[in-house]
């Protein structure tokens, strides 16, 4: 093979640019390694725009937005950098879809658990979108207990603003009570519902408190719970109060214990206590204790103020 002049040149000029390369990609490269990103830059539309581009996939959308968040949340972590629009992608998923309750569970920690301190308005944001989860999802036991949770114990010390802080905290109990009064599997709502009446009760709410404990103690079949609410609702309303409490629940369970001894005391207590129609008949007799068709009714046959 003979090589000529322009075989010599091509081959000179490519010797020349790989020595270029070479020479270059070293500062270019340091120079690339410490470069960092300030800022972010939110590329989506309005919430009612993305809801239109949407064409009516808007739950695969907001899947396909939601896990974009996941993975950026993930990243800024890395690059150590606040996540600053993560609340507008979670409104625009919220908006496409709803019912959606992975975003609602998640929403305090991917505002407020980042690699730098969020400010207050992550907070309240937080609290926004925790709350249109309840809107959308009422009867979720959980998700109740997490915005109560929040609300009453991670969100307060953030907030410059004591009477913001206040009312955080009872916004905090409200919605712990209201996790107490749904059904779910979670073994922890109970101590929740002792957390919430002791904010109620520092709150000098002692009235909501002790119906709160109360209720806790009725309705749960565990001793362990019972002696805790006990407990409790005897340190807040006083000893006289706390043997009243004990004496109707002593009275419901022998009651119950009559035709209702293997069924769970929230069944028992929905159900109502068993009585014979027959002997029941007429205004003397329905007005006993015996013939009274609610545990209210049972109650105050029996002198006591309220149902178990």
């Amino acid at each position: 093979m003979r090589w000529n002049r322009a075989d010599a040149l091509r081959s000179a000029l490519g010797l020349l640019a790989v020595l270029g390369i070479g020479h270059t990609r070293g500062p270019l490269a340091a120079t690339y390694t410490h470069a960092k990103v300030t800022s972010d830059a939110y590329l989506l539309p309005s919430v009612d725009q993305t809801y239109v581009a949407s064409l009516g996939y808007r739950s695969a959308l907001a899947d396909l937005i939601y896990g974009h968040v996941l993975v950026a949340y993930g990243l800024h972590f890395q690059d150590r950098r606040l996540f600053e629009h993560v609340g507008d992608y979670l409104d625009v998923i919220n908006g496409l879809d709803p019912k959606f309750r992975a975003p609602y569970w998640i929403a305090d920690t991917l505002l407020t658990l980042q690699p730098r301190v969020p400010p207050e308005a992550f907070y309240r944001k937080a609290r926004q979108i925790q709350e249109r989860g309840l809107v959308e999802l009422p009867y979720d036991q959980e998700l109740s207990s997490a915005a109560g949770q929040f609300m009453a114990y991670v969100a307060p010390p953030h907030l410059s603003d004591p009477a913001e802080q206040q009312e955080y905290r009872r916004a905090g109990a409200r919605y712990l009570m209201q996790a107490c009064n749904l059904l779910g599997s979670n073994d922890a709502i109970p101590y929740h519902c002792v957390t919430a009446a002791r904010l109620l009760n520092d709150d000098d709410q002692h009235e909501a408190a002790q119906k709160m404990l109360e209720r806790l103690f009725a309705m749960s079949d565990d001793p362990d719970i019972q002696e805790l609410a006990l407990g409790y609702l005897k340190r807040t309303v006083g000893e006289q109060a706390e043997a009243i409490v004990q004496a109707r629940q002593q009275r419901f369970r022998a009651k119950r214990a009559i035709d209702l001894a293997f069924s769970p005391h929230v069944e028992a207590a929905a159900l109502g206590p068993s009585f014979d129609s027959a002997a029941c008949a007429g205004p003397a007799k329905a007005a006993s204790a015996d013939c009274a068709s609610s545990w209210k009714r049972y109650d105050e046959t029996g002198d006591t103020s309220s149902e178990p």
